[in-house]
């Protein structure tokens, strides 16, 4: 994946920062809607009718679980490089705080790690809208992985920096997005878009009961 496919992409995402930190700074809420580009991009596909009527196409489970299976190594990896660079500025942005302010940051992450688990845990089958939804939520986190004003104004808030540590969060932040450039232009696109997918692969390959 190009650059220069992040540069537009960082473009849209500066009209929905304003919006986005806001919603990042509650922790319990799920990640923001993609940019208008990236929504119209991976929406379900859409056929026209004979009479002109429109109607969506069916989702093929089939092939997408035999799409993941065969880039699980690649997505593997990939979200183990994520868990690795999110952990490095985790540790070093603690040593940035003060007490106070660390428990106030671990906590925080213990929400989202236990929505995360709880959510993780369910073993209903995936509609053909939530797996349309898990991978938008994939292309995403893109955006919100290589924004840095976004990111330091949440943390600013939940934490309560001073002027010094906003500027030395902000350096931190920059060399993060650094890091996660590298990892996304060295990843191809489609093992980017099903990463959020192959942990939930079961529920990918059963449909849901009808009603």
């Amino acid at each position: 994946m190009s650059q220069r496919v992040f540069v537009a992409l960082l473009t849209v995402g500066v009209f929905a920062a304003g919006y986005g930190a806001r919603l990042l700074t509650e922790p319990s809420q799920p990640v923001p809607p993609a940019p208008p580009s990236l929504a119209r991009e991976f929406a379900p596909a859409v056929t026209t009718g004979s009479g002109g009527e429109q109607r969506q196409r069916q989702l093929d489970r089939a092939r997408l679980v035999a799409e993941i299976q065969k880039l699980r190594p690649q997505i593997e990896a990939y979200s183990a490089q994520m868990q690795e660079i999110d952990t490095e500025f985790d540790r070093e942005f603690l040593r940035l705080l003060r007490e106070d302010q660390r428990e106030r940051y671990s906590a925080s992450q213990r929400k989202v790690a236990e929505r995360d688990a709880k959510r993780a845990g369910s073993r209903e089958p995936l509609s053909d809208e939530e797996i349309f939804r898990e991978q938008d939520r994939s292309m995403t986190w893109v955006y919100w992985k290589v924004t840095v004003t976004p990111r330091l104004e949440m943390l600013t808030r939940a934490c309560q920096l001073d002027a010094v540590q906003q500027n030395d969060t902000r350096a931190l932040l920059v060399l993060r997005r650094s890091k996660f450039m590298a990892l996304f232009d060295s990843t191809p696109h489609l093992g980017i878009r099903l990463s959020g997918l192959a942990p939930l692969i079961e529920r990918v390959a059963t449909p849901p009961a009808a009603r």
